[in-house]
Protein backbone atom coordinates (compact mmCIF):
# COMPACT_ATOMS: atom_id res chain seq x y z
CA UNK A 1 0.00 0.00 0.00
CA UNK A 2 1.36 3.41 -1.04
CA UNK A 3 1.08 6.40 1.25
CA UNK A 4 0.73 9.98 0.13
CA UNK A 5 3.37 12.59 0.97
CA UNK A 6 1.02 14.07 3.56
CA UNK A 7 0.53 10.69 5.26
CA UNK A 8 4.29 10.03 5.31
CA UNK A 9 4.75 13.42 6.93
CA UNK A 10 2.17 12.58 9.60
CA UNK A 11 4.01 9.30 10.30
CA UNK A 12 7.14 11.33 11.09
CA UNK A 13 5.29 13.69 13.43
CA UNK A 14 3.16 11.31 15.52
CA UNK A 15 6.10 9.50 17.25
CA UNK A 16 7.17 12.82 18.80
CA UNK A 17 3.90 12.98 20.75
CA UNK A 18 4.16 9.30 21.66
CA UNK A 19 7.57 9.89 23.25
CA UNK A 20 6.66 13.22 24.85
CA UNK A 21 3.57 11.88 26.58
CA UNK A 22 5.24 8.58 27.44
CA UNK A 23 7.48 10.64 29.73
CA UNK A 24 4.48 12.53 31.17
CA UNK A 25 2.55 9.28 31.67
CA UNK A 26 5.44 7.80 33.64
CA UNK A 27 6.40 10.96 35.51
CA UNK A 28 3.01 12.12 36.74
CA UNK A 29 1.99 9.01 38.72
CA UNK A 30 5.40 7.51 39.60
CA UNK A 31 8.00 10.28 39.96
CA UNK A 32 6.72 11.37 43.41
CA UNK A 33 7.19 7.75 44.53
CA UNK A 34 10.88 7.87 43.59
CA UNK A 35 11.34 11.30 45.19
CA UNK A 36 9.86 9.98 48.45
CA UNK A 37 12.09 6.88 48.15
CA UNK A 38 15.10 9.25 47.97
CA UNK A 39 14.04 10.77 51.28
CA UNK A 40 12.38 14.00 50.17
CA UNK A 41 9.58 15.41 52.31
CA UNK A 42 6.12 16.22 50.96
CA UNK A 43 7.02 19.92 50.83
CA UNK A 44 10.28 19.21 49.00
CA UNK A 45 8.49 16.96 46.50
CA UNK A 46 6.06 19.79 45.78
CA UNK A 47 8.95 22.18 45.12
CA UNK A 48 10.67 19.72 42.75
CA UNK A 49 7.45 19.02 40.84
CA UNK A 50 6.63 22.72 40.49
CA UNK A 51 10.05 23.63 39.06
CA UNK A 52 9.12 22.84 35.41
CA UNK A 53 5.98 25.02 35.70
CA UNK A 54 7.98 28.06 36.78
CA UNK A 55 10.61 27.27 34.14
CA UNK A 56 7.84 27.27 31.52
CA UNK A 57 6.76 30.79 32.53
CA UNK A 58 10.27 32.26 32.30
CA UNK A 59 12.11 30.29 29.64
CA UNK A 60 9.54 29.05 27.10
CA UNK A 61 8.99 32.54 25.58
CA UNK A 62 12.78 32.98 25.36
CA UNK A 63 13.33 29.62 23.65
CA UNK A 64 10.35 30.21 21.33
CA UNK A 65 11.74 33.63 20.38
CA UNK A 66 15.06 32.01 19.49
CA UNK A 67 13.22 29.45 17.35
CA UNK A 68 11.46 32.28 15.51
CA UNK A 69 14.74 34.18 15.13
CA UNK A 70 16.49 31.23 13.47
CA UNK A 71 13.31 30.16 11.65
CA UNK A 72 13.80 26.54 12.75
CA UNK A 73 11.72 24.13 14.82
CA UNK A 74 13.33 20.68 14.51
CA UNK A 75 16.87 21.85 15.29
CA UNK A 76 16.08 23.26 18.78
CA UNK A 77 13.99 20.17 19.60
CA UNK A 78 16.88 17.85 18.70
CA UNK A 79 19.39 19.91 20.69
CA UNK A 80 17.10 20.21 23.73
CA UNK A 81 16.24 16.50 23.74
CA UNK A 82 19.93 15.56 23.62
CA UNK A 83 20.75 17.91 26.52
CA UNK A 84 17.79 16.64 28.57
CA UNK A 85 18.87 13.04 27.99
CA UNK A 86 22.39 13.89 29.15
CA UNK A 87 21.29 15.84 32.24
CA UNK A 88 18.83 13.12 33.25
CA UNK A 89 21.70 10.66 33.78
CA UNK A 90 22.76 12.70 36.84
CA UNK A 91 19.65 11.45 38.65
CA UNK A 92 21.37 8.07 38.96
CA UNK A 93 24.05 9.58 41.20
CA UNK A 94 21.99 12.38 42.79
CA UNK A 95 21.74 12.44 46.56
CA UNK A 96 19.53 14.79 48.53
CA UNK A 97 17.01 17.52 47.86
CA UNK A 98 19.31 20.22 46.49
CA UNK A 99 20.99 18.00 43.90
CA UNK A 100 17.65 16.63 42.73
CA UNK A 101 16.17 20.15 42.55
CA UNK A 102 19.16 21.38 40.51
CA UNK A 103 18.74 18.53 38.01
CA UNK A 104 14.95 18.95 37.84
CA UNK A 105 15.25 22.70 37.28
CA UNK A 106 17.89 22.25 34.57
CA UNK A 107 15.77 19.75 32.67
CA UNK A 108 12.62 21.81 33.27
CA UNK A 109 14.12 24.87 31.55
CA UNK A 110 14.28 22.90 28.30
CA UNK A 111 11.58 20.26 28.69
CA UNK A 112 8.87 22.84 29.38
CA UNK A 113 9.26 24.13 25.80
CA UNK A 114 8.89 20.82 23.97
CA UNK A 115 5.11 20.96 23.68
CA UNK A 116 5.10 24.57 22.46
CA UNK A 117 7.76 24.02 19.77
CA UNK A 118 6.40 20.61 18.77
CA UNK A 119 2.87 21.94 18.40
CA UNK A 120 4.16 24.91 16.44
CA UNK A 121 6.10 22.64 14.08
CA UNK A 122 3.00 20.57 13.33
CA UNK A 123 0.72 23.60 13.03
CA UNK A 124 3.17 25.41 10.76
CA UNK A 125 3.34 22.38 8.49
CA UNK A 126 -0.47 22.19 8.48
CA UNK A 127 -0.54 25.58 6.76
CA UNK A 128 1.08 24.00 3.69
CA UNK A 129 0.27 20.28 3.91
CA UNK A 130 -2.93 18.31 4.41
CA UNK A 131 -2.12 17.01 7.86
CA UNK A 132 -4.62 16.89 10.70
CA UNK A 133 -3.16 18.21 13.99
CA UNK A 134 -5.83 16.58 16.25
CA UNK A 135 -5.23 13.13 14.75
CA UNK A 136 -1.50 13.51 15.27
CA UNK A 137 -1.89 14.90 18.79
CA UNK A 138 -4.21 12.07 19.89
CA UNK A 139 -1.24 9.68 19.87
CA UNK A 140 0.06 11.65 22.83
CA UNK A 141 -3.10 10.97 24.81
CA UNK A 142 -2.99 7.27 23.87
CA UNK A 143 0.66 7.13 24.93
CA UNK A 144 -0.18 8.73 28.28
CA UNK A 145 -2.74 6.03 29.11
CA UNK A 146 -0.46 3.20 27.97
CA UNK A 147 2.51 4.63 29.91
CA UNK A 148 0.55 4.99 33.15
CA UNK A 149 -0.75 1.39 32.86
CA UNK A 150 2.49 -0.11 31.56
CA UNK A 151 4.52 1.74 34.17
CA UNK A 152 2.46 0.23 36.97
CA UNK A 153 2.95 -3.24 35.52
CA UNK A 154 6.70 -2.75 35.12
CA UNK A 155 7.08 -1.53 38.70
CA UNK A 156 5.28 -4.50 40.22
CA UNK A 157 7.80 -6.28 42.44
CA UNK A 158 10.59 -3.79 41.64
CA UNK A 159 12.31 -1.11 43.70
CA UNK A 160 11.33 2.55 43.11
CA UNK A 161 14.90 2.94 41.83
CA UNK A 162 13.62 1.41 38.59
CA UNK A 163 11.51 4.53 37.90
CA UNK A 164 14.46 6.65 36.63
CA UNK A 165 15.42 3.75 34.34
CA UNK A 166 11.98 3.86 32.68
CA UNK A 167 12.15 7.64 32.32
CA UNK A 168 15.69 7.49 30.90
CA UNK A 169 14.37 5.18 28.18
CA UNK A 170 11.58 7.71 27.58
CA UNK A 171 14.08 10.57 27.12
CA UNK A 172 16.18 8.44 24.76
CA UNK A 173 13.06 7.71 22.71
CA UNK A 174 12.21 11.43 22.66
CA UNK A 175 15.66 12.25 21.27
CA UNK A 176 15.31 9.62 18.52
CA UNK A 177 11.82 10.84 17.62
CA UNK A 178 13.06 14.44 17.41
CA UNK A 179 15.67 13.26 14.87
CA UNK A 180 12.78 11.84 12.85
CA UNK A 181 10.96 15.18 12.66
CA UNK A 182 11.04 17.19 9.41
CA UNK A 183 12.69 20.61 9.43
CA UNK A 184 11.04 23.82 8.30
CA UNK A 185 12.52 27.18 7.41
CA UNK A 186 10.49 30.27 8.27
CA UNK A 187 11.89 33.49 6.84
CA UNK A 188 12.15 36.36 9.31
CA UNK A 189 11.08 39.87 8.33
CA UNK A 190 11.90 43.17 10.02
CA UNK A 191 8.45 43.29 11.65
CA UNK A 192 8.88 39.70 12.79
CA UNK A 193 11.81 40.74 14.98
CA UNK A 194 9.35 42.79 17.04
CA UNK A 195 6.98 39.87 17.38
CA UNK A 196 6.96 39.57 21.17
CA UNK A 197 6.12 43.25 21.59
CA UNK A 198 3.40 43.06 18.93
CA UNK A 199 1.78 40.11 20.64
CA UNK A 200 1.84 41.53 24.17
CA UNK A 201 0.49 44.90 23.04
CA UNK A 202 -2.38 43.35 21.08
CA UNK A 203 -5.62 43.26 23.14
CA UNK A 204 -7.03 40.39 21.09
CA UNK A 205 -4.05 38.12 21.74
CA UNK A 206 -3.96 39.01 25.44
CA UNK A 207 -7.71 38.27 25.67
CA UNK A 208 -7.10 34.94 23.92
CA UNK A 209 -4.40 33.96 26.43
CA UNK A 210 -6.63 34.91 29.36
CA UNK A 211 -9.60 32.95 27.98
CA UNK A 212 -7.63 29.79 27.18
CA UNK A 213 -5.71 29.98 30.45
CA UNK A 214 -8.80 30.34 32.63
CA UNK A 215 -10.52 27.40 30.92
CA UNK A 216 -7.51 25.13 31.42
CA UNK A 217 -6.89 26.42 34.97
CA UNK A 218 -10.49 25.57 35.86
CA UNK A 219 -9.36 21.92 35.94
CA UNK A 220 -7.04 22.67 38.88
CA UNK A 221 -9.28 21.43 41.71
CA UNK A 222 -10.04 18.22 39.78
CA UNK A 223 -6.34 17.59 39.12
CA UNK A 224 -5.20 18.30 42.67
CA UNK A 225 -8.12 17.09 44.79
CA UNK A 226 -10.54 15.18 42.56
CA UNK A 227 -9.52 11.75 43.82
CA UNK A 228 -9.65 12.94 47.44
CA UNK A 229 -13.18 14.27 46.96
CA UNK A 230 -14.41 11.08 45.30
CA UNK A 231 -12.90 8.94 48.04
CA UNK A 232 -14.64 11.08 50.67
CA UNK A 233 -17.91 10.27 48.88
CA UNK A 234 -17.19 6.56 49.34
CA UNK A 235 -16.41 5.90 45.68
CA UNK A 236 -14.07 2.93 45.19
CA UNK A 237 -10.60 3.25 43.70
CA UNK A 238 -11.65 1.09 40.74
CA UNK A 239 -14.48 3.46 39.86
CA UNK A 240 -12.21 6.46 40.40
CA UNK A 241 -9.70 4.93 37.99
CA UNK A 242 -12.47 4.47 35.45
CA UNK A 243 -13.58 8.10 35.82
CA UNK A 244 -10.05 9.36 35.17
CA UNK A 245 -9.59 7.05 32.19
CA UNK A 246 -12.97 8.04 30.77
CA UNK A 247 -11.96 11.69 30.49
CA UNK A 248 -8.83 10.84 28.50
CA UNK A 249 -10.68 8.34 26.29
CA UNK A 250 -13.30 10.95 25.36
CA UNK A 251 -10.45 13.37 24.68
CA UNK A 252 -8.90 10.83 22.27
CA UNK A 253 -12.23 10.28 20.48
CA UNK A 254 -12.73 14.01 19.98
CA UNK A 255 -9.18 14.43 18.69
CA UNK A 256 -9.79 11.55 16.25
CA UNK A 257 -13.00 13.02 14.85
CA UNK A 258 -12.31 16.73 15.41
CA UNK A 259 -12.54 17.51 11.69
CA UNK A 260 -16.16 16.29 11.72
CA UNK A 261 -17.24 17.51 15.17
CA UNK A 262 -15.66 20.97 15.09
CA UNK A 263 -15.38 21.75 11.39
CA UNK A 264 -18.07 24.44 11.46
CA UNK A 265 -16.74 26.17 14.60
CA UNK A 266 -14.30 29.09 14.58
CA UNK A 267 -11.41 29.10 17.09
CA UNK A 268 -13.17 31.61 19.33
CA UNK A 269 -16.40 29.59 19.19
CA UNK A 270 -14.47 26.52 20.37
CA UNK A 271 -13.21 28.55 23.33
CA UNK A 272 -16.76 29.73 23.99
CA UNK A 273 -18.18 26.21 24.13
CA UNK A 274 -15.22 25.12 26.27
CA UNK A 275 -16.04 27.88 28.76
CA UNK A 276 -19.76 27.01 28.69
CA UNK A 277 -19.04 23.33 29.25
CA UNK A 278 -16.69 24.20 32.12
CA UNK A 279 -19.30 26.45 33.72
CA UNK A 280 -21.79 23.56 33.66
CA UNK A 281 -19.27 20.86 34.61
CA UNK A 282 -17.81 22.56 37.67
CA UNK A 283 -21.15 23.93 38.87
CA UNK A 284 -22.52 20.38 39.00
CA UNK A 285 -19.33 19.05 40.61
CA UNK A 286 -19.82 21.53 43.44
CA UNK A 287 -22.94 19.61 44.52
CA UNK A 288 -21.01 16.30 44.96
CA UNK A 289 -22.92 14.28 42.33
CA UNK A 290 -23.09 10.50 42.49
CA UNK A 291 -21.40 8.06 40.13
CA UNK A 292 -24.08 8.02 37.36
CA UNK A 293 -23.90 11.79 36.96
CA UNK A 294 -20.11 11.78 37.35
CA UNK A 295 -19.86 9.47 34.32
CA UNK A 296 -21.66 12.12 32.28
CA UNK A 297 -19.65 14.97 33.80
CA UNK A 298 -16.31 13.31 33.05
CA UNK A 299 -17.35 12.96 29.41
CA UNK A 300 -17.41 16.77 29.28
CA UNK A 301 -13.61 16.65 29.58
CA UNK A 302 -13.62 16.24 25.83
CA UNK A 303 -15.00 19.76 25.58
CA UNK A 304 -13.50 21.55 28.58
CA UNK A 305 -10.00 20.37 27.65
CA UNK A 306 -9.90 19.02 24.08
CA UNK A 307 -12.20 21.52 22.35
CA UNK A 308 -10.64 24.46 24.18
CA UNK A 309 -7.12 23.22 23.36
CA UNK A 310 -7.97 22.78 19.67
CA UNK A 311 -9.56 26.23 19.67
CA UNK A 312 -6.30 27.67 21.03
CA UNK A 313 -4.20 25.86 18.42
CA UNK A 314 -6.46 26.95 15.57
CA UNK A 315 -6.43 30.53 16.87
CA UNK A 316 -2.64 30.63 16.57
CA UNK A 317 -2.71 29.10 13.08
CA UNK A 318 -5.49 31.31 11.72
CA UNK A 319 -4.77 34.60 13.48
CA UNK A 320 -0.98 34.76 13.96
CA UNK A 321 1.57 35.32 11.16
CA UNK A 322 3.81 32.28 10.75
CA UNK A 323 6.99 34.31 11.33
CA UNK A 324 5.98 35.00 14.95
CA UNK A 325 3.93 31.85 15.53
CA UNK A 326 6.56 30.18 17.76
CA UNK A 327 6.56 33.24 20.02
CA UNK A 328 2.76 33.13 20.13
CA UNK A 329 2.93 29.44 21.00
CA UNK A 330 5.56 30.13 23.64
CA UNK A 331 3.54 32.93 25.24
CA UNK A 332 0.41 30.78 25.23
CA UNK A 333 2.37 28.00 26.93
CA UNK A 334 4.00 30.36 29.45
CA UNK A 335 1.01 32.53 30.35
CA UNK A 336 -2.03 30.30 29.79
CA UNK A 337 -0.58 26.89 30.69
CA UNK A 338 2.15 28.15 33.03
CA UNK A 339 1.26 31.30 34.95
CA UNK A 340 -2.54 30.96 35.01
CA UNK A 341 -2.63 27.16 35.26
CA UNK A 342 0.16 27.17 37.84
CA UNK A 343 -1.66 29.80 39.86
CA UNK A 344 -4.82 27.71 39.73
CA UNK A 345 -3.00 24.64 40.98
CA UNK A 346 -1.33 26.69 43.72
CA UNK A 347 -4.60 27.97 45.19
CA UNK A 348 -6.65 24.83 44.51
CA UNK A 349 -5.31 23.01 47.56
CA UNK A 350 -6.20 25.90 49.84
CA UNK A 351 -9.66 26.19 48.27
CA UNK A 352 -10.35 22.48 48.74
CA UNK A 353 -9.13 22.56 52.33
CA UNK A 354 -11.61 25.33 53.19
CA UNK A 355 -14.56 24.63 50.89
CA UNK A 356 -14.20 20.92 49.97
CA UNK A 357 -16.48 20.21 46.97
CA UNK A 358 -17.59 23.84 47.08
CA UNK A 359 -14.17 24.77 45.66
CA UNK A 360 -15.51 23.68 42.26
CA UNK A 361 -17.75 26.75 42.28
CA UNK A 362 -14.60 28.88 42.07
CA UNK A 363 -13.60 26.85 39.00
CA UNK A 364 -17.03 27.55 37.51
CA UNK A 365 -16.38 31.23 38.22
CA UNK A 366 -13.13 31.04 36.24
CA UNK A 367 -15.07 29.65 33.29
CA UNK A 368 -17.66 32.42 33.62
CA UNK A 369 -14.89 35.03 33.40
CA UNK A 370 -13.46 33.16 30.39
CA UNK A 371 -16.93 33.23 28.83
CA UNK A 372 -17.15 37.01 29.23
CA UNK A 373 -13.64 37.56 27.79
CA UNK A 374 -14.29 35.19 24.86
CA UNK A 375 -17.52 37.11 24.11
CA UNK A 376 -15.37 40.27 23.94
CA UNK A 377 -12.85 38.42 21.75
CA UNK A 378 -15.59 37.28 19.36
CA UNK A 379 -16.69 40.87 18.87
CA UNK A 380 -13.25 42.16 17.91
CA UNK A 381 -13.15 42.83 14.15
CA UNK A 382 -9.65 41.34 13.69
CA UNK A 383 -6.49 40.63 15.65
CA UNK A 384 -4.55 42.84 13.21
CA UNK A 385 -1.02 41.51 13.75
CA UNK A 386 0.02 41.52 10.12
Amino acid sequence: MLFSADQKLAFRLAPFYVALFLIVGLQLPFWPVWLAFKGLTVEQIGIVLSAPIWAKIVFTPIIASMADHFGRRRMPLVIMSAICLGIFQFYFVADGFWQILAISSSIGILYSSFSALGDNLVLTLSRSYKIDYPRIRLWGSISFIVAAFWGGQMLTGRSPDFIPVMLAVGFLLLFLCCLLLPEIKVLQSESGRRGMRRLLKNPGFVAFMMTAGLIQASHAVLYSSGTLQWRSQGISDQVIGFLWAEGVIVEIILFAFARYFFRSFSPVQLLLIGALAGLARWSIMGFTPGVPLLVFIQALHGITFAAAHLGAMRFIVEKIPVEISARAQGLYSAVSLGLIMGGGLFISGYLYEVFAAGSYFFMAGACFIALVISWFLARLPEIALH
